[in-house]
């Protein structure tokens, strides 16, 4: 008798080992399936500004994103202007100064013969900060080699991303005013960022 009922608390000992042996695993799985998830939703989180940038924008909303991009290439370029050393890139400053000066009056009587009225969109942020952030580290760098390289490895990131949210415009419907006119931008950010990564490579880089 004893060692029946021996022989059964030690089933049911065992029994309840495995049950809970059984729980840390799911336990485990559980937790690892939260941090995947966690994972995911912080992937998800970092590129939102990336997708955004590719959706498609009012006709106000580009006008507003293409005129704060001319505003930042006028103040960086001006920036080169002063601060750049090498020739080729300060006739480089002065050439993005004038082209987004005349842009950016295109655009505007563009949008004001359409009656569009320019509103930045809320969601994407990053053209601004990109800028301010490049301007901070360019304004802190002394005149010479350094900077003058910085300034094209900044000129490069910036019109890369601009180009691309132009594009982007461009594959959707727009008035055939606003299309001529972005048309026109993406040519001359195409030539700015050709000469931009030609400049680049005179110093060795990328």
């Amino acid at each position: 008798m004893m060692n029946r009922n021996f022989t059964r608390a030690s089933l049911i000992a065992t029994t309840i080992l495995l049950a809970a042996c059984s729980g840390d695993r799911a336990a485990a799985e559980t937790d690892t399936a939260l941090e995947k998830a966690a994972e995911a939703l912080t992937s998800v989180r970092d590129s939102v500004a990336g997708r955004l940038a590719g959706r498609e924008y009012t006709n106000a909303e580009m006008v507003a994103v293409v005129n704060a991009y001319n505003d930042a290439e006028i103040e960086v370029g001006q920036l080169g202007e002063t601060k750049a050393t090498d020739t080729t890139v300060r006739n480089f400053a002065r050439q993005l100064v004038a082209e987004h000066r005349a842009l950016k009056t295109e655009v505007s009587a563009a949008a004001q013969r359409l009656n569009v009225t320019a509103a930045m969109p809320t969601d994407d942020e990053n053209l601004t900060e990109d800028h301010q952030a490049g301007m901070r580290d360019l304004n802190a760098k002394a005149k010479g080699r350094d900077f003058d390289e910085a300034f094209l490895e900044h000129e490069i990131k910036m019109h890369k991303n601009v180009l691309d949210r132009v594009e982007d415009a461009l594959a959707g419907e727009r008035n055939q005013e606003i299309r001529s006119v972005l048309e026109r931008a993406r040519n001359g950010l195409r030539a700015h960022l050709t000469r931009a990564e030609e400049l680049e490579k005179k110093f060795g880089a990328a």
